[in-house]
């Protein structure tokens, strides 16, 4: 009862900011109003990690054709891209890592889990993998990143929207069925979901759930196995999601703590996005690609939910998941090895 209060609080305040024309209605609206409501004291059970996974697994199949487009053009800004990513990110979490030890009293680390520029899942995957997590640890690192995720949406919705940028959708309807075509090749689109989906839960890579698929699908697009994109609705309903996600992750938070946490991921946070509308107005110029697509490529935030946001403003979602896999895989061959160089959790 409480998992079907849940989906239907979402649903309802991603309906409402969709018909009121709202950036990225189905995960704001889905957000808000699950955080509102659950930290109101109204109980809601957060959807299954198995719904979310397979979320996962569908987004990272969907970008498979973006991707591989943007490789048939990788050149010299795809290059300038990818270089900037890298070091931003490097200077983030080194900048982060010391101000989450210095202000907010973290251990090395959870300071160096809570800097670094990942997905949620991503990073609890590695701080278990890593035994950073303890039962304190881990509400503190998802609260963090959580209020970093849920920063990036509003800031990047007000900047397309002052830009002119975000893209409208037609009609409500659209959310739902735009795009969608009865093609026989959606079926070879599902089966390499569904096959890239139970290769990521057999190799249990952290953050595998999207690069898997991503990889997998963009493989099978480039040689032209299948051109059939996935319909509309797949997308709606994984910002629905992930928005019920993070709102039930802000409105269950550590409540004690959350006023020192969420205050101090919302300064780093501010830090970070300075740090990428520099470096997005610097490599802007030139790579000759446009402020807001480079800024999200170098925006502190998952695969998912970066390309949510870049597939609802109509931007080069290609170019952003292509920079942010190869940031993944920096992180998560730097990350561990960052862990054991810092001391892990201890102090």
């Amino acid at each position: 009862m409480q998992l079907l209060l849940t989906i239907a609080i979402a649903a309802i305040g991603g309906a409402i900011a969709a018909l009121l024309h709202a950036p990225i209605p189905w995960l704001l609206g889905s957000l808000l109003f699950t955080a509102v409501i659950s930290g109101a004291g109204f109980k809601l059970q957060k959807l299954s990690s198995d719904i979310e996974r397979w979320m996962r697994v569908l987004i990272g199949t969907a970008l498979g054709s973006s991707v591989a487009n943007s490789l048939g053009g990788f050149g010299v800004s795809t290059i300038l891209s990818i270089s900037a990513s890298l070091v931003s990110v490097v200077i983030v979490v080194i900048t982060g890592a010391w101000f989450f030890r210095r202000w907010l009293k973290m251990t090395r680390g959870e300071a160096f889990l809570c800097a670094l520029p990942g997905g949620l899942s991503f990073m609890l995957a590695l701080a278990d993998d890593t035994r950073v997590a303890t039962s304190g640890s881990r509400p503190r690192i998802a609260l963090v990143h959580t209020v970093r995720v849920v920063s990036l949406v509003l800031f990047v919705s007000l900047i397309a929207f002052y830009l002119g940028t975000d893209k409208p959708q037609e009609s409500f309807a659209t959310w739902f069925t735009g795009g969608f075509a009865l093609d026989p090749q959606l079926l070879i689109v599902f089966a390499l979901a569904l096959f890239s989906g139970l290769v990521s839960r057999y190799l249990s890579i952290a953050g595998g759930d999207v690069t898997i698929p991503l990889v997998i699908s963009g493989l099978a697009y480039a040689a032209g196995i299948v051109d059939v994109e996935l319909p509309q609705i797949v997308i709606t309903l994984a910002m629905l999601i992930f928005g019920s996600i993070l709102g039930c992750e802000i409105g269950s938070g550590p409540r004690s703590e959350y006023p020192r946490l969420a205050g101090g991921s919302l300064a780093f946070t501010a830090m970070a996005f300075v740090l990428g509308g520099l470096f997005a107005v610097m490599f802007g110029k030139l790579s000759g690609l446009g402020f807001l697509t480079l800024f999200l490529a170098l925006a502190p935030g998952g695969i998912a939910e970066v390309s949510l946001i870049a597939i609802s403003l109509g931007l080069d979602v290609g170019l952003i998941a292509l920079v942010h896999l190869c940031r993944f895989f920096f992180i998560m061959l730097a990350g561990p090895v960052g862990l054991r160089v810092i001391g892990g959790a201890r102090d």
